[in-house]
């Protein structure tokens, strides 16, 4: 082999190894340019996800806050009905012991009223007693008396004709 083969042969050997680097050039330039898409791509689906995401975080977050209102409403509402019933049982508490009170009167009154109508009935007993014994001698008297008209009003038998006789 001469060198004008051998160089021919180092010529067609460059130009085929520079033809095949540079079709693996081209190759990784369009798989670069086909990265460099993809990558756009990602980046443009990642800002439309962090665009919903935020989105639906945002209107997730209206949501609760909304909730979060009605429920401190609710929770002022209750609260507020709460106070009105403590204040209500308070009023029933005060209007229990002024009961109480008004009982423990009655009750005491009440005592006193049997106390006072025990005694009334002892003193009416007794009044009775002594209207039962005021009879009794009233009926014995009464007696006494119709025996002594029959005694008044009998005829003298023996004792007007001696009167009478000795006149």
């Amino acid at each position: 082999m001469s060198w004008n083969e051998i160089l021919w042969i180092a010529v067609v050997s460059v130009l085929l190894l520079s033809g095949v680097m540079f079709r693996i050039a081209l190759h990784y330039r369009d798989q670069v340019k086909a990265l460099k898409e993809q990558v756009q791509d990602l980046k443009k689906e990642m800002r439309e996800n962090e665009f919903r995401y935020s989105k639906e975080s945002k209107q997730t977050i209206d949501e609760c806050d909304a909730d979060l209102e009605e429920r401190d409403k609710l929770i002022e509402a209750l609260k507020q009905e709460i106070k009105e019933r403590d204040e209500e049982m308070e009023e029933r508490d005060e209007e229990i012991k002024e009961r109480d009170k008004l009982i423990k009167k009655f009750k005491q009154q009440t005592e006193e009223h049997e106390k006072a109508f025990r005694n009334v009935s002892e003193v009416v007993m007794t009044l009775k007693a002594d209207v039962q014994s005021r009879d009794a001698e009233i009926q014995r008297l009464t007696q006494e008396l119709k025996q002594r008209d029959e005694v008044v009003k009998a005829p003298p038998h023996k004792n007007k004709k001696s009167k009478k006789k000795g006149k």
